[in-house]
């Protein structure tokens, strides 16, 4: 009897060390990051460490829809631009969607998310997305910064 006992003891350690070890095999760890948009380049900064390594180069918004809605008696201009960043070490292209309030003189504010839909090179397999937020200024100009957390498969 005390034989099974230690048997079935010994079995259930073995179980609960493999199911430990395998679950730890599929996490993937979530990197803090940041992304400014200044001008017409970006520049990735990893807040924490792990894989994603700092990055820089051009960022282009295309394929933009606007649909005004009102709050709280405002007028937002909901937009979901897609964003690319064109890294030394690959492509990350994200979808936003971001709400736009207009400010006296021709500038704008605005906030919302973001979510990486692909990416190439070492950015390969990269998942992740979070939080926006940024001013238009009246010449044209856009300064932004992209908060979250990005993890590669």
């Amino acid at each position: 009897m005390r034989t099974k006992l230690v048997v079935v003891a010994a079995l259930a350690v073995a179980a609960v060390t493999l199911t430990a070890v395998a679950s730890a095999g599929f996490t993937t760890a979530k990197q803090r990051v940041t992304i400014r948009h200044i001008g017409a380049g970006f520049v990735l900064t990893p807040l924490t460490s792990g894989p994603i390594k700092p990055d820089t180069g051009p960022i282009d918004f295309c394929c933009w829809t606007n649909r005004p809605t009102m709050k709280n008696g405002q007028e937002v201009d909901i937009d979901n631009p897609q964003m690319t960043l064109i890294g030394k070490h690959g492509t990350i292209v994200t979808r936003n969607l971001i709400g736009y309030v207009d400010v006296p003189d021709g500038w704008a504010v605005f906030t919302g998310t973001w979510k990486v839909i692909r990416a190439t090179g070492a950015y390969a397999g990269l998942t992740g997305g979070g939080g926006a937020a940024g001013v238009a200024l009246s010449n044209g100009t856009t300064k932004a910064q992209f908060e979250g957390f990005l993890s590669l498969k």
